[in-house]
């Protein structure tokens, strides 16, 4: 299976036509729509997570279990990264 990019824009109907030449004729594809600019980034998200409040129950004292002595320590091996 091949791959190919194009670009395309919508009219104010949603509608668009692809126009990928006479090589094309008589053949079937699978589209893949990837929209831009739609929906916000992870790091945006995590912003919006982490200010609009949803985690402020960590700043409790009372969820302050742990503590640097419990568990044990993560010793990183030789080929990670």
């Amino acid at each position: 299976m091949q791959a190919i990019e194009k670009s395309i824009e919508f009219d104010e109907n949603g509608n668009s036509h692809i126009h990928l030449g006479i090589n094309f004729s008589m053949k079937k594809a699978k589209v893949v729509l990837l929209f831009e600019d739609d929906e916000i980034s992870e790091k945006e998200w995590l912003q919006v997570a982490t200010k609009g409040g949803a985690f402020d129950f960590l700043n409790d004292p009372v969820e302050d279990i742990y503590t640097m002595e419990d568990g044990i320590p993560y010793e990183k091996k030789k080929n990670e990264i």
